[in-house]
Parts: structure tokens; sequence; C-alpha cells
């Protein structure tokens, strides 16, 4: 057996916690029971939520920040166990009392579909729900595995930050999975992915299961990287493959509306658009989790100007692979909007690229800065760049001048390309020396 697992088991699954969970669950089933005020499957459902996602992104996330706290984590990296093992047994065994006070709640809720609609929809709903729980748990030992190598010593706060992002993928998913019935009750039982009609529950079911794979494989290699082991870019690749081919493929799912203002793109230019937004969001989250260390930034750059490419690729970090990834199919994103007669957006799309540049190497500069503390003194500084400056030029009737902050879709779009290049560069020159400053330091 994983001696990680078995380990954990006996920290976590203690008898006392495996008692007090037991008479919760007999005293809120018995009190159902005695005094109807709400049904034996919701109060189930409630408790459910209470032990696989709230309490199971909690135990989730402490399983590591934990042992950090505790001084036990360098001894355990130390051991001969390897990536997967750890993985699993932190993941399974820190959660394992969360899970002996779920599974039962699972058996509750899927009595009355069982009943109601037969064996195999009862199944499938126990299967999804059981999913659910395992994403979120998943997500919130991902996110304490990334944000551990940043080593901002608030491992309160942390395990805080990483049980509200397992509790977050858990809700967005039930949200659209529990929208289903209303889709249904409209008429509408299929989701149209690519030009191609799929049962709405159906397609939910495979994407929560994806996404749960792609959650495991995240945690797989976040662990491999915390215990010293070279990861290299081609699973990260992968996941931003499917995540554009994902997101592209609800071109028709845009509200009509929005349709309407962008009148006139083909469909080719929306699923572009759609693939482009996603690697955005997966660039400027990576670049706030990932740590951008100036040493090895430095050793990057000497592997490049020593024509040692092949080197230099399979060390990029996840941030690196997901900037350029943006910026390529930003790149071919503007040249099929400027064929197909849309200017102002090939503009705006080529300005919007100069300043992902821009606010990328702001990220790195403030980190050679300020150490642990220069994301957020980065993001201060993107606030003021997007939010405050635009508001502070409406006020004085200049909002003419925009397109030097924003990306915009006016007759002043075309100037915006070179303000928004013109910055990039210029951030980008100030990351570089940033960096030899904090690596030249007495």
């Amino acid at each position: 057996m994983n001696p990680e697992l078995l380990r954990n088991l006996w920290l976590e699954a203690s008898p006392f916690k495996l008692v007090q969970t037991a008479g919760l669950l007999l005293l809120v089933f018995g009190l159902c029971t005695v005094a109807p005020i709400i049904s034996p499957d919701h109060a189930a459902m409630a408790l459910y939520w209470l032990f696989a996602v709230l309490w199971g992104t909690r135990s989730a996330a402490m399983s590591v920040v934990g042992e950090i706290r505790e001084r036990t984590w360098d001894g355990q990296k130390l051991s001969s166990l390897g990536p997967g093992e750890m993985m699993w047994g932190k993941l399974l065994g820190a959660t394992s009392a969360n899970w002996f006070g779920a599974l039962p709640c699972l058996a509750v809720i899927m009595m009355p579909v069982w009943i109601g609609a037969g064996p195999g929809r009862a199944l499938a709903y126990g299967a999804i729900l059981l999913a659910l729980g395992l994403f979120s748990q998943a997500v919130a030992l991902l996110s304490s595995l990334i944000l551990i190598r940043r080593n901002t010593g608030n491992w309160r706060l942390d395990a805080f930050l990483c049980q509200i992002a397992g509790i977050g993928a858990g809700l967005l998913y039930y949200s659209l999975w529990s929208s289903a019935s209303i889709f249904e009750r409209k008429g509408e039982s299929a989701v149209v992915w690519w030009g191609h009609a799929f049962d709405l529950n159906s397609f939910h079911i495979v994407s929560l299961l994806l996404f749960l794979g792609w959650a495991l494989v995240g945690c797989w290699r976040a662990m491999r990287a915390e215990l010293r082991f070279a990861n290299g870019p081609f699973v990260w690749l992968g996941y931003l493959g499917y995540l554009s081919l994902y997101s592209a493929g609800f071109e028709s799912a845009i509200p009509r509306v929005v349709l309407d203002y962008i009148g006139g793109l083909s469909p080719a230019a929306i699923r572009l658009g759609l693939a482009c937004f996603a690697l955005l969001s997966s660039a400027y989250g990576m670049t706030f989790l990932e740590p951008k260390d100036p040493v090895r930034l430095r050793w990057l750059g000497e592997q490049i100007r020593s024509r040692r490419f092949t080197t230099a690729f399979m060390a990029l970090d996840s941030w690196m692979l997901s900037t350029a990834a943006a910026l390529a199919v930003g790149l071919v994103l503007a040249l099929v909007l400027a064929s197909g007669g849309a200017l102002n957006f090939a503009l705006a799309m080529l300005a919007m690229l100069g300043f992902l540049i821009r606010d990328v190497a702001i990220f790195v500069a403030m980190r050679a800065l300020a150490g642990n503390k220069g994301d957020f003194a980065a993001l201060a500084a993107l606030g003021v760049l997007y939010l405050l400056l635009p508001m502070v030029l409406r006020g004085l009737g200049l909002s003419s001048l925009a397109f030097l902050l924003i990306p915009v879709l006016t007759s002043a779009a075309v100037l915006g390309v070179p303000a928004a290049w013109i910055q990039g560069i210029a951030a980008v020159w100030l990351a570089a020396r940033s960096i030899g400053k904090r690596l030249n330091a007495p």
C-alpha cells in the first residue's frame, strides 16, 4: 500500500474523528426522520457539500501547507516516494475523514433517484457528485502546490485562498450542471459545440471528467516540481491546446447582443477570439501564480544567447508558454480579422498583444524589485493602468486618449498599436534592468 496514503489515513481518519462524523450523520438523519422539516436527501446533499467540498478542500489545501508549517515537509521530500505516490497519498489520505462522512450522504442522495428514475440514472448522478467533490479537492491541492513555490510565509492565508479556489471550481461546475434542468424546461436539451449538438447532461459529465483529469495531471506535475523533478513543456502545451479547442467550440453560445455588436465577423474569427481569450486568461493567471525567479530568468537568457534553444525550451515555465501561445493565436486572429475587413478589430487585437507583453514584464520587474510582494504590487499597477487612469481621462474629457492605456475600436485604434508595443518594449527593458540590479546587488 502507498506508505504516504497509509500514513495520512492513520493521521486523519482517527477513531475520534470517525466517531464524531458518524454521530453527526446519525443526529441529522434522525432529526429528519422524527421532525421532517427537511427531507433526508436534501439534508444529505447539504452534508455532502460540507464534507466533500467545504471541509474537503480545506483538508486538501492543508495536506502540504500543514507539513510546511510543522516543518516536516523537507524530510518528506527526501524520502524515496515518487511524485505519484506523494500526490495520491496527500489527495486521498488527507481527505479520508471527509469521504467517510461524504460517501454515506452520497448513498442517501442516490436513493430517491434510484426509486424514481432507475439505477442507471442514480449511478450517473452519484458519479457526477463524486467527481465534483474530487475535482474541488484536486483544485485546492493544485493551488496549494503552486502557491508554496512562491514561499510567501503566509500559510494561513495561502490555505484559505486554495480552499476558496477549490470551492469556486466546484460551485462553477455545479451552477452549469444544475442549469441543465432550466434549459430542458425551455425546450433546449442540447448544447451545440463545434457545430454538433450534444446532450446537455452528457456534455457536462464529460467536461467534468476531462477537467478532473487535467486537475489530477496538474497536481502530479506540481508535485514533481516540488520534489525537484523536471517537467518539460509538452504536458502544459497539451493542456493549452485542449483549453483552446474546448473554448473555441462555444461560438454558437455567444449571446445575441454580443453577436450584434461584433456583426460581420466570420465564425473562424469568433472561434479564434474565444481561444485567444482562454489563453490570455491562462497567461495572466499563471504569470501571477508562478514564481518568476530572476536567477532562473538570467539562466534562460544565457541558454538562448549560447544557442542552446532545446535546453531553454525544455525549461520554460507555464506562464512563459501561456504568454507565447496567447501571442501566437492573437497574431493569427489579427490576420484573420484584417483579411475579413474588420480592420479596427485587428488593430485592437495587435494593441492587446502589446499590452500583454507590457503587463507580463511588469510582473517580472515587480518580482525582481519587491520579491514575494511584487505580484501584488504588479496587480496594483495594472489596476491603475486599466481602471484608475481611464476614469481620470474620462473625467478630464480626454477619452480620446484611452488608446494609450487600453485597446480601443475607434479610429484611434491605429495609434493604439504603436503605443501598446512601445510600452511593451519599455516594460521588457525595465524588467531586464530590474533583474540585473537584483542579481548584482551586494
